[in-house]
């Protein structure tokens, strides 16, 4: 016969209770483990992926940085490994594909505290993209500008939005960079025009760099006294004087300023 346990328990109960008692700490002790090893692995992932892309193998931190953005979605690493995808599309030059990986981190994270970097690096993605001179393909202002132009609203929205981020002095600069090179495409064509005798086609070239670039002033001050002699050629001798005026005006000091009184002198202005 049994004998009952000091509390009175049978021996089954007993073993029972021992039993769940085992498994409970069993439970828990797994579960803390589980969560320091999902963050170290990130890390460490991360980490790989990061020296990878130090030493400018591409594809191999890509690999890393896509294993991490899938399998640990919920560590600060995944955020971070979306932007590296982005800055490795971005060392290879592959600008349009930077360009939609930093628009997929800002749609996905539109709160996160990167979002001024990723909105920079869409303005330099960008702005890489904009013809440049070489000695063999025709002036950068004699071909398309669409990419200038993509440039240009990239910086000033990160500008708008982040008015006191790092990089705001040098998108300042990028944007009159740019805005000197449609400055150059719109004066290039109206010589282009002029070179035809199509003084009514150059008028409205000039026009544009007269009504829209007055920030670049150099050109400004070129392609207005360009329109002053389009206007006089066209019998417009009231346009012509008063654009005079406002080259004065406006830059008293510059070359054209001389030019422009000459002609007003010579005009009776």
């Amino acid at each position: 016969m049994n004998r009952p346990n000091p509390r009175g328990l049978p021996a089954l109960v007993l073993l029972s209770m021992l039993a769940a008692g085992l498994v409970l700490p069993l439970a828990g002790c797994p579960q803390a483990r589980t969560d320091s090893t999902y963050a170290d692995t990130a890390r460490y992932r991360y980490e790989q992926g990061m020296e990878a892309f130090e030493d400018e193998n591409y594809l191999e931190a890509v690999k890393h940085f896509t294993f991490v953005k899938s399998k640990f979605a919920y560590s600060k690493y995944a955020a971070l490994s979306e932007l590296r995808i982005a800055d490795s599309f971005f060392a290879q030059e592959k600008f349009i594909e930077a360009i939609d990986a930093y628009r997929l981190f800002m749609r996905g994270r539109p709160n996160h505290r990167e979002v001024p970097y990723a909105m920079w690096r869409i303005a330099e993605a960008n702005f890489e993209q904009i013809p440049s001179d070489f000695v063999l393909f025709p002036p950068a202002h004699e071909k398309d500008q669409g990419a200038t132009r993509e440039a240009i609203s990239a910086y000033q929205q990160y500008v708008e939005r982040f008015p006191g981020d790092r990089h705001v002095p040098e998108a300042q600069r990028r944007i009159l960079e740019g805005r000197r090179a449609l400055a150059d495409y719109e004066l290039y064509v109206a010589r282009f025009y002029l070179r035809d005798d199509r003084n009514v086609s150059a008028r409205g070239r000039l026009e544009t760099v007269v009504e829209q670039f007055g920030d670049v002033k150099d050109r400004w001050a070129e392609g207005a006294w360009m329109l002053v002699k389009v206007y006089d050629a066209l019998d417009r001798r009231a346009d012509a004087l008063a654009t005079a005026r406002r080259i004065i005006d406006t830059l008293p000091a510059c070359d054209e300023a001389d030019d422009a009184r000459g002609f007003l002198r010579k005009h009776g202005g």
